[in-house]
């Protein structure tokens, strides 16, 4: 609610911030950074600005700058606040937030892999519900795993399956399964909406950058002139 509320405060007062959106919830449809609000469909709101974790990520310190231009300012914040609109600075913030994101995310998922992977040896699991999501993957049902396996050939998106699990290997993060029988009985296939995609807000995947092609066009067009560093108080 925070996030929502101050984003839509900084829209209002003309003050750019680092805004994360998501025009639908169709399947493909990823989390956008920019400096512009735009609805979240992932989230349900108008706009959605992260600034509630300054101590744990920068974008949402720089937020906070700006929302504190904003508290000190009103109407002219947009004219004290530490980043203007089209900053280049800003865009740039973004642009190695990215960056350090998808680290994150990565060095999360593979431990998160490592965890589950000790959990089935230690406990010597050696077959698991799973559910088909495409072409001979299949996500476990009560396990955050996500293997290819053989013999999956053909179901649909959606089928049930029971899958002989492989040996895992603890180095390369590495499993398969062979699918033994189907659970649930032949059904039409699995609407895309139906079936949860990989996260993309929280968790591993790029995160699109959004620059508004207009504001890059006047740019290119206007003079260039020196931005002076920012150093907010």
């Amino acid at each position: 609610l925070a996030n929502s509320s101050w984003g839509a405060w900084l829209a209002e007062l003309g003050v750019p911030g680092i805004y994360r959106s998501q025009a639908s919830l169709a399947p493909g449809v990823k989390v956008r950074m920019g400096t512009r609000a735009a609805p979240h469909a992932g989230i349900g709101v108008k706009c959605y600005a992260w600034s509630t974790s300054p101590l744990r990520r920068y974008t949402d310190m720089v937020n906070q700058w700006q929302i504190i231009a904003c508290a000190r300012h009103g109407s002219t914040a947009a004219l004290a606040a530490p980043f203007k609109p089209k900053d280049a600075q800003l865009l740039a913030i973004i642009s190695g937030f990215e960056d350090a994101y998808s680290a994150y995310n990565a060095h999360q998922g593979a431990m998160e892999r490592y965890w589950t992977l000790q959990y089935v040896q230690q406990n010597g699991i050696t077959a698991l519900p799973c559910t088909v999501f495409k072409d001979n993957m299949v996500r476990a049902d009560t396990l955050p795993l996500v293997m290819p396996v053989l013999g999956a050939q053909g179901l649909p998106r959606g089928a049930r399956v029971l899958v002989r699990l492989g040996l895992p290997d603890l180095i390369t993060l590495d499993i398969n399964g062979t699918v033994l029988e189907r659970l649930d009985a032949e059904q039409p296939e699995a609407a895309d909406s139906d079936l949860p995609e990989e996260a993309d807000d929280e968790v591993g995947g790029p995160i699109a950058l959004a620059i508004d092609i207009a504001d890059a066009a006047d740019d290119a067009a206007a003079p260039t002139q020196a931005t002076p560093a920012h150093n907010p108080v």
